[in-house]
């Protein structure tokens, strides 16, 4: 008679039963039980999906900076069950967002980052240390500055205060007379901009103005230009580890298309370029349009180990994942490689090849140095945008600071907040 395991049990319970079951949960809760076997993870990531819809969760695109902020909303669109994302789209009647700070002033300065928010991450029911903030400020025994040290540490979620920067106007900027939605082709040239567990596509358009008055005095000051820059979101596709992530910390944002990120190592790997930029435009677009029917039939066999291995190994590390972790794993799927795959035929274009042979000395950007350098220093990279002269030095306008001053003035405060720590949590009575 056959062994009845636990596992085999929860295979035959009926669909009806395990959903019903999913109701009851939070979405962080059942992005963890979907692990206890293939029929879970299947109907979960489905059931997360549903549920993020029929809540009408969104995705906020916020454009600019701390002040001067300009919001976008993304709603749901589809969910890819072969790669595990979640698409969303602007609706079908949104403006392009003016990218100068005042659209009337046509000096006026440009915006250059952004930050991308899940609706839920920024529900009061979502504060992630809301029992220590409360029992935080109802302490007297605290001086003010170790409230404000501790609201400062226990408050920080790394998915919230990520900022991005958003790409350079491309060359290929057409100009438009009628700035409606539904006036702006679909053709128009999109840039991307990407992390380990999202890629946003947008695209920039110019508003051109009809000058009435077409004489002028002989002495005047130069004309204003007559053209303005908007910005067109497109899509964002996030995974659903990326979402998570912002709910709990503790949970690692997972890579957005594994197994097209594998094909494209194992394919630049025979040209002999071992070092590039994951994050780069002309890789993303390369990622974005591969075809899930190109990928060869023994490499997704050997990128979905060398996936399911990573995962493991960064949660239980807690690493913020930096461009190492492709190099790492674009390795260890050549070292598992064929015979037979090398005869198989290359599908990278001879434009992105060109870029990686060019480019191979900027596989680092000034992001993934500063986390190779903090992990390298025993540091959790994640805390990096805790802190305003990191930010700053990343995206912002520029900083007086070195890699080594801000790497020093982060390692600095978190072994300050270390030490304190422990002490603070016993005077009010919390766990440390």
């Amino acid at each position: 008679m056959p062994s009845i395991t636990s596992q085999s049990i929860m295979e035959r319970l009926a669909p009806e039963m395990i959903l019903h079951i999913f109701s009851f949960m939070s979405l962080t809760e059942i992005y963890r039980i979907r692990s206890v076997c293939k029929v879970w993870q299947n109907m979960a990531e489905e059931f997360i999906y549903m549920k993020i819809r029929s809540q009408q969760q969104k995705v906020y695109l916020r454009i600019g900076d701390k002040f001067r902020k300009v919001s976008v909303e993304l709603i749901p669109h589809s969910y890819d069950p072969i790669n595990r994302i979640v698409e969303f789209r602007p609706q079908s009647n949104a403006a392009p967002v003016p990218m100068t700070v005042d659209s009337s002033n046509p000096w006026s300065t440009c915006h250059r980052q952004m930050q991308i928010h899940f609706s839920q991450w920024m529900s009061p029911s979502n504060t992630i240390s809301s029992t220590s903030s409360l029992a935080v400020l109802a302490n007297n025994n605290l001086s003010p500055q170790d409230q404000a040290l501790m609201l400062f540490h226990m408050d920080y979620n790394p998915a919230v205060e990520r900022m991005y920067e958003l790409p350079a106007w491309s060359t290929k900027t057409i100009m438009l007379d009628d700035m409606s939605s539904a006036s702006i082709p679909n053709s128009i040239n999109q840039q991307y901009v990407g992390d380990k567990g999202l890629i946003l596509a947008l695209s920039y358009v110019q508003h051109h103005h009809h000058n009435q008055q077409q004489t002028s005095p002989y002495y005047a000051y130069p004309t204003v230009p007559t053209s303005s820059s908007f910005m067109k979101p497109r899509w964002l596709r996030v995974t659903l580890g990326w979402l998570m992530s912002g709910l709990e910390p503790e949970i690692p944002p997972t890579q957005i298309y594994p197994k097209r990120y594998a094909q494209l190592g194992h394919a630049l790997a025979r040209h002999g370029i071992f070092k590039y930029d994951p994050l780069s435009e002309p890789v993303i677009s390369h990622i974005v349009h591969i075809q899930d029917d190109q990928l060869t039939p023994p490499l997704l066999q050997v990128t979905t180990a060398t996936t399911n291995l990573k995962t493991q190994q960064q949660s239980a590390s807690h690493q913020f994942p930096t461009v190492h972790d492709m190099h790492c794993f674009h390795d260890t799927v050549s070292a598992h490689s064929t015979d037979d795959e090398n005869n198989n035929k290359d599908q990278v274009t001879p434009e992105l090849l060109a870029y990686a042979q060019c480019h191979t000395h900027e596989c680092h950007t000034r992001l993934s140095r500063l986390q190779h350098m903090l992990e390298g220093a025993g540091v959790d990279a994640r805390v990096l945008w805790k802190y305003t002269f990191a930010k700053s030095y990343v995206v912002g306008n520029g900083s007086l600071l070195g890699e080594e001053d801000v790497v020093r003035r982060v390692q600095d405060s978190e072994e300050e907040w270390r030490f304190k720590r422990v002490s603070l949590l016993r005077r009010l009575g919390l766990k440390a």
